[in-house]
């Protein structure tokens, strides 16, 4: 099959030409997470590790939408792969919005050394070689898609977004920069309304 590309579109032989969606800001998200990680280890040598990081703290900020997450109200159940500094991440946490309503988000995401990096190289050469505490754009790719609940209320047009989380890290804080998906930019997601 051949197809002709042009910048934010992609031509195929048959069928429509379709736009590159655009991506909205939504909001920042900064926590801390506790410096004791609880690795349970590989089942039956599997290679897969188990750690869990509890949420101790934290903020979302963004147009529309403030709060805190709830202490003891969340963690991330990663599984890394041993030997690779790759991870598959799976977080939960409730926030309460300053106005008292409450979000139930949930990432799933990963890290792993970007390509060509010296993180990258430097796994390459020592595989159990302790992770760097502070990472940036420029040596992982650490992204998640997040899935928000938001129930009925102020905030119900969150249940209609495909978000996705750009993320980074400090030793124990991170940060995650919150956007969603749209065919509309520069329009507010409306209400997500059974009849």
């Amino acid at each position: 099959m051949s197809f002709a590309a042009s910048p934010g579109n992609i031509v195929f032989p048959n069928g429509p030409a379709m736009r590159q969606p655009s991506l909205s800001w939504l909001y920042r998200l900064e926590c801390d997470i506790d410096k004791e990680e609880i690795n349970i280890g590989a089942p039956h040598n599997s290679g897969t590790i188990r750690s869990i990081a509890n949420i101790v703290r934290g903020s979302v900020k963004g147009p529309g939408i403030e709060g805190d997450i709830l202490p003891l109200g969340g963690a991330d159940w990663a599984t890394v792969v041993k030997g690779t500094h790759s991870m598959t991440l799976d977080a939960r946490y409730t926030v309460r919005t300053s106005d008292n309503h409450h979000l139930y988000i949930r990432a799933h995401g990963l890290y792993r050394p970007g390509p060509g990096t010296s993180y990258a190289k430097a796994v390459e050469e020592n595989p159990d070689m302790v992770p760097p505490a502070t990472v940036t754009q420029d040596d992982v790719e650490f992204f998640s898609h997040l899935r928000i609940e938001a129930g009925p209320g102020p905030y119900n047009w969150l249940n209609g977004l495909v978000c996705l989380g750009v993320m980074c890290c400090e030793g124990e804080k991170i940060w995650i920069d919150a956007y969603y998906l749209t065919n509309f930019p520069g329009v507010k997601p409306e209400d997500v309304v059974a009849k």
